[in-house]
Formats: C-alpha cells, structure tokens, sequence
C-alpha cells in the first residue's frame, strides 16, 4: 500500500484499485495544479490495473454526470481547496451508489464549531452534523480523522464567491463562529443496496446439545412425541387405565357357543352350483312375495249427465283436459247427447 500526502492528509492506493477523485473546480490555479498533481500521483501508484476517474460534483448534484453503481474501491472527495460547503443528501446516496461494498470514502467539507450570526457565511453545519449526514446516507464506520482551521482569507474568498456579496469583510467580521475543514473516513457496508439475504431463524447448534449436525438438517417428524423427555409439565396418559378388568379377560369357548333352541340354518350362495340352493325348501311364511297392485275403484262415466268443471268439453280436444272423458269426441253443444251413430260401431275388416 502506498500514500500521497496532500493538504496535510494522506490518501491511500493500491495497485489495481478504481479511484475516483469527485471536487469542484473553482478558478484558482493553484488548486487546479494540486488537483492534478494528486491525479497523477494516484494513476502512478494503482498501475494499468486500476484507474483513476475524475467527476465535478456540481454534475452530479444536477444529475448531468451518471456515476456507476458498485464501480469504486475509493472515492476521494473535496480534496483540494475550494471544498464544498455543504455535501447534499443526493450527492452522497451517489456516491454511496458508485461505491463496492465494503469501499472508502475520504470526503472533506467545510464545517463550523457554533452557529454563525451573520447570513453572510455560507457554512452552517457542525462537524457533528456531518457525520450524521454520513449515516443517514447509509455510510457506516464514519470518524472525522483531521480538522483543521479555514484562514480569513479563504474565508472571505468563499464569502464572495458564494453569495457575491460586496461587503464580504463585514460579514466575516460579524461571524464569531470558526470555521474548519473537516476530514471524514466512511465505508460502505458489506452489501448492496437492496440486497436479498436468507435469514436463520430457530436454528440451534445440535453438536453442543449431543446431537450430529446431520439430525439438525432432516425433517421433522409431527407425529413423534418423546415420552423420555424429561419435561415434568408434560402430560401423558397411559393407554392402559383406559382399559378395565373385563375388557382384560380372555372369551371362553362357551360363550361363543349357538344359543340353545337355535338351529344351524345353511345360506346358499346367491349363484350357487352344489345343488344346495335345489335341496332347501323355501320357506312360504317368509318367502318374498311381490306387493300387489291395489286397484282403485272405477267409477262409471255418464257421458250424457257428465258436468264440466272447466266449461271447455264441448270445444274439442284442443281445449280438453288429460283427463276429460270426451277425449276423441268430436265437439258438440252443451247439453246435447253424444251418441255414436251409423256404422261406427260395425267392423270394419270384411271377410
């Protein structure tokens, strides 16, 4: 592993590794020439494995530059003057994105030690916020590692550049908090963001209990209750104190015996071929008889006093009941006698 000192803080590479280097370019060309010189150094120290990008991080605010998710072992932010005063929430969720897991951040940011009284002065976070900021981003392991104090001169310049105010000096002169660049180390988690991971819950070490490690894995059983435990709470009934003394006793042979007065009577099969079924006489008492059919006592038809209970017998039979006695009759006038006339009741066959 190898450093490079720069601003008093020393950056860490390794061979191999993907840097990338996220500030703003201001223009000062002392802090453009230290901001290549820092480049230069990295790239000479992570060889052709690695890489070294650079990104302004007022593209990433506006989202014009798309970072790439999981793509850096170390990002390096704000290394060089001017630092920025405030890191966004967004800005910070991006590079948490482009980060591996388990991956550095080294950012720096402008903070100060109490609250400024003057709206001149664009810092407004403590050390102690920034930190918090850090974590609620989804960094972890955060700890400031330097902090040092921001001369009148850079704060003035920045007081200008910020809010273009004309009376610059009046507004640090009003200002009783200090201001600091803050150094912050945060690393990634050991995973990705939205990340699935199986969950073990209820499993317990079998080997420390007696038990192989190959009984923890088979299925068990519903049906298997251990009446060994040694759970006084545990209830189980004997089976035998369901039994009484009788249900104990063996039969004897003359209780299975025919009741006496009962003769042994043979079935024969329902398709029987020993001639059994031709040698036993039907008993007629209990033979089976078919039921017969009770007639029900016919009445006979008056077709002449017949009264019509629906007024529609002398119609025809499209107008007749299923039931009407004048069915086949051709129609007639009320009351009129209904007599079979001429040759309809002679045969018709002639020999």
């Amino acid at each position: 592993m190898s450093s490079t000192a720069h601003s008093s803080v020393q950056y860490t590479a390794e061979p191999g590794q993907h840097i990338l280097l996220v500030a703003r370019v201001g223009s000062d060309a002392n802090s453009l020439d230290a901001l290549q010189q820092l480049r230069d150094s990295l790239r000479s120290r992570v060889g052709t494995a690695g890489k070294v990008d650079f990104e302004q991080i007022d593209r990433i605010e506006d989202g014009s530059a798309l970072v790439a998710s999981s793509n850096y072992d170390r990002i390096i932010a704000s290394p060089v003057g001017p630092h920025a005063v405030e890191h966004s929430g967004k800005v910070l969720g991006n590079l948490l994105l482009a980060l591996k897991p388990s991956g550095t951040l080294e950012i720096c940011e402008l903070v100060v030690d109490g609250t400024p009284r003057s709206d001149g002065l664009p810092v407004t976070r403590s050390q102690d916020d920034f930190v918090q900021q850090l974590k609620f981003a989804g960094f972890v392991d955060a700890q400031v590692i330097r902090s040092e104090a921001v001369s009148e001169s850079a704060l003035r310049q920045l007081a200008t550049e910020s809010r273009k105010l004309s009376d610059a000096e009046s507004s640090i002169a009003g200002s009783s908090a200090g201001v600091h660049s803050a150094w912050v180390t945060a690393n990634k988690p050991a995973y990705n963001v939205g990340a699935a991971a199986a969950l073990s819950f209820g499993k317990k070490n079998r080997s420390k209990q007696g038990g192989s490690a190959d009984d923890a894995d088979k299925p068990k059983k519903a049906w298997m209750l251990n009446v060994e435990s040694d759970d006084d709470e545990a209830e189980i009934e004997d089976q035998d104190d369901l039994l009484e003394e009788e249900d104990f006793a063996k039969p004897d042979a003359s209780t299975l015996a025919r009741p006496d007065g009962v003769p042994a009577k043979r079935r024969a099969c329902k398709n029987c071929t020993c001639g059994l079924a031709d040698g036993l006489e039907p008993d007629e008492n209990n033979a089976c008889k078919p039921k017969e059919k009770v007639k029900k006592p016919t009445r006979p038809v008056d077709l002449v006093n017949v009264k019509s209970s629906c007024g529609n017998c002398s119609l025809g039979d499209a107008f007749r009941c299923s039931s009407c006695p004048y069915l086949g009759m051709p129609s007639f006038k009320p009351g009129e006698k209904v007599t079979l006339g001429g040759s309809m009741l002679a045969d018709d066959f002639m020999p």
